[in-house]
This record gives C-alpha cells, structure tokens and sequence, in this order.
C-alpha cells in the first residue's frame, strides 16, 4: 500500500509539473507574439514620424516665403489694407 502511494504521489507530481510548463510555454508564446506586434507597431510610427519630419523640412522653404515682407504687403494689397503713403489710384467696387 505504501509503495502504490508513493507512485501515485509521483505521477501527480508529474502531471502537475508538466501542466505548469505547458501553461507557461503558451504564456511565453502569447508573448513573443504581443512584443512581435507592437515592435511592428513601433517600426511604423517610426516610419512615420521620418516621413512627416522630411515634410517639414521641404515645406519649411514655403513658410519663408510666406513669411517674408513681399508676401505680406502683396496680401495686404489685396485685402485693400494699404500702408501710411500708399498711393492707390483705385480702389476694388
């Protein structure tokens, strides 16, 4: 009798021990695959930010330019906003 439960206690030892592992074999499978996605997710934010901070730098030339004095007396004339000693000869009907 002594030795039937001595097997028994092995074989429950067993058993548990190998569910522990398969649990936590699926565990650390779930989160390779977690971190494999959001490592993706981080590489296209990346992609991204590269792709929105060259859009900057080549539109940073037309910021000038619309920030110079010309262009904003040209719109100031068009928005009939004339400086002290403009002459204007006509004016918008």
């Amino acid at each position: 009798m002594e030795e039937n439960k001595k097997k028994r206690i092995v074989i429950g030892a067993t058993v548990a021990a190998v569910l522990l592992f398969v649990f936590l074999l699926v565990f650390w499978i779930g989160q390779m695959i977690s971190i494999g996605v959001k490592n993706d997710r981080i590489a296209d934010l990346k992609e991204q930010i590269a792709k929105y901070e060259q859009l900057i730098e080549e539109q940073s030339s037309d910021l000038d330019v619309y920030r110079s004095q010309a262009w904003l007396e040209q719109a100031a004339w068009l928005l009939d906003m004339y400086g002290y000693g403009d002459i204007v000869f006509g004016g918008k009907s």
